[in-house]
C-alpha cells in the first residue's frame, strides 16, 4: 500500500517546476523565512532531499511547511508527505497545512488586511484551487492514509476533507 501511494504521489507531482530562488517564500520578515531562502536556495530536484533535512528545516525549527509560498510548498510537498509515509518526519507535518484553514473552526477566520485580507479557508482554497486532478487525487490518499495510519483520531484531517479536498477529488474512493 505504502508504495503504490508513494508512487501514486511521485507521478503526480513529477511535472511541477521550481517555483525559482526569488519565490521560495512571500514572508520576508523574520529569521525563520530568510533561513529557509537560504536553505532552500537552488534546490531544484525535491527527490533529493534528505527527510532529516526537510524535518529540521529551517536552523532546526522545522517550520518551513509554514513559510513557503504557495509555489514553493506545492514543488516541496511530495517530498514531505513521501517522508512522513516513511515515518522520518518528526516535526514538520504536511497534513497541518493541507487542512487547518478548511476547518469550521478555523476557515471563517478574518485575515488582517496588511496579509491580503479574504479568510483562512478563502486563502486554502485559492491556493490548492490550481492544483491538478491527480495531485489532488493524491493528497487525498495522503490524508486518508494518515488518518488510517494513526492510533488517535484526527478531527482536522477528517473535517478538511469533508469540507473541501473530497468534493475536489472526482475518485474519491478510500
Amino acid at each position: 500500500m505504502c508504495n503504490e501511494l508513494i508512487a501514486k504521489i511521485k507521478q503526480a507531482f513529477a511535472h511541477v517546476n521550481y517555483p525559482g530562488d526569488d519565490s521560495l517564500t512571500d514572508n520576508h520578515n523574520g529569521d525563520e523565512p530568510t533561513a529557509l531562502i537560504k536553505a532552500f536556495f537552488r534546490k531544484t530536484d525535491w527527490q533529493k532531499l534528505d527527510a532529516k533535512f526537510l524535518d529540521q528545516t529551517p536552523d532546526g525549527w522545522g517550520s518551513a511547511l509554514s513559510f513557503f509560498s504557495n509555489a514553493a510548498f506545492q514543488f516541496y510537498l511530495p517530498a514531505y508527505m513521501i517522508a512522513d509515509i516513511r515515518g522520518e518526519l518528526l516535526l514538520s507535518d504536511p497534513s497541518i497545512r493541507l487542512c487547518s484553514s478548511l476547518v469550521s473552526m478555523v476557515e471563517n477566520k478574518k485575515i488582517a488586511k496588511v496579509w491580503g485580507g479574504g479568510t483562512m479557508g478563502e486563502r486554502a482554497r485559492e491556493e490548492f484551487a490550481h492544483y491538478d486532478a491527480q495531485q489532488v487525487s493524491a493528497i487525498v490518499s495522503y490524508l486518508w492514509w494518515k488518518l488510517e495510519a494513526s492510533d488517535d483520531y484526527n478531527p482536522m484531517i477528517e473535517q478538511a476533507m469533508e469540507n473541501y479536498w473530497l468534493n475536489r477529488d472526482a475518485g474519491s474512493c478510500r
